[in-house]
């Protein structure tokens, strides 16, 4: 693991990998048995959010409970952003054959759609650190034929998108939508046009992961293939960020989130900041281990 490397890398292009956490055979066999886990009605009892979105089942299932803290992945983010890092939400990639593909858009504080303000709030600035980080694990194959990420490497460089300005959700849209919202409506330049950038296609196989910031300019291609793609998003903040700061409850993609339940998860390092409730085990009472502060 060569992190000075990464930090470099990260620095140029504001992502890093792919990298491999298990080979193929090991993430298949894995993922069988979280899909049995996710469909068992004693978790889904356990959610922290009761809606289809899916967020956070890291918090009820073992498997993706342990995920989050593998030391391959925090190792990297720390190097990134700090030794203390919380995981604020996970999320589920499906992308099945026939769907579109993902639009371009660009965030950092997360004030998508009918939020009022940003998820995140930054109470330091380092220049040059990012106050978040996505790691995208790869569940299945990732291609571009069945709808793998794409970046344009750079981007975060520059904002491109005013992610404060408001945006409608439109269930019904598809080509050039995230999920129902029009990035495109909060281009800065008009006239600017993302596909005629440095466009890289981020293909991995099953067990592989990225690690990007969410400021890097990012979509997916359209699934052609007879098969699904299948990607999860670890997303974390050093422990100086503010998450959901003062919200006790959201809109988003058409659904409401109550925040009664809701927990991070220290994943790396020390709480000393306390700016956010930290839960210190999953819904089954197994603790949550942190990596070590230790980052060469």
């Amino acid at each position: 693991m060569d992190l000075e490397t990464d930090r470099k890398t990260f620095a140029e292009q504001g992502y890093i990998g792919p990298f491999t956490l298990w080979e193929p055979e090991e993430m298949t066999a894995w993922w069988k048995v979280q899909r049995k886990a996710l469909l068992n009605p004693a978790n889904n009892e356990r959610k922290v959010f009761d809606n289809p979105v899916n967020y956070d089942r890291h918090l009820d299932i073992p498997g993706l409970s342990r995920l989050i803290t593998e030391p391959e992945i925090v190792r990297r983010m720390q190097a990134l952003i700090g030794p203390d890092v919380l995981s604020w939400r996970t999320e589920f990639f499906p992308k099945n054959p026939g769907d579109s593909g993902t639009g371009w858009h660009q965030v950092e504080t997360y004030a998508i759609g009918e939020t009022s303000k940003g998820m995140l709030e930054a109470t330091e600035h380092s220049p040059g650190v990012p106050m978040e980080l996505t790691a995208w694990v790869a569940f299945t194959e990732a291609t571009k034929e069945n709808g793998c990420m794409r970046v344009i490497p750079g981007s975060h460089r520059q904002w491109r998108y005013d992610e404060n300005a408001p945006m409608r959700w439109n269930g019904a849209a598809r080509d050039n939508s995230f999920f129902g919202y029009n990035y495109n409506d909060i281009k800065i330049d008009k006239d600017w046009d993302p596909d005629q950038e440095d466009v890289r296609d981020l293909e991995m196989r099953p067990g592989q992961f990225i690690i990007f910031t969410a400021r890097t300019i990012h979509g997916s291609n359209p699934n052609i293939s007879n098969r699904q793609r299948m990607g999860f998003a670890i997303r974390v903040v050093p422990t100086h960020v503010r998450v959901y700061g003062g919200m006790t409850e959201f809109n988003e993609f058409g659904h409401h989130f109550g925040l009664e339940r809701h927990g991070c998860v220290l994943v790396g390092g020390k709480d000393e900041y306390g700016l956010n409730r930290v839960l210190p085990e999953n819904a089954w009472g197994e603790a949550f281990t942190p990596v070590d502060r230790t980052v060469a």
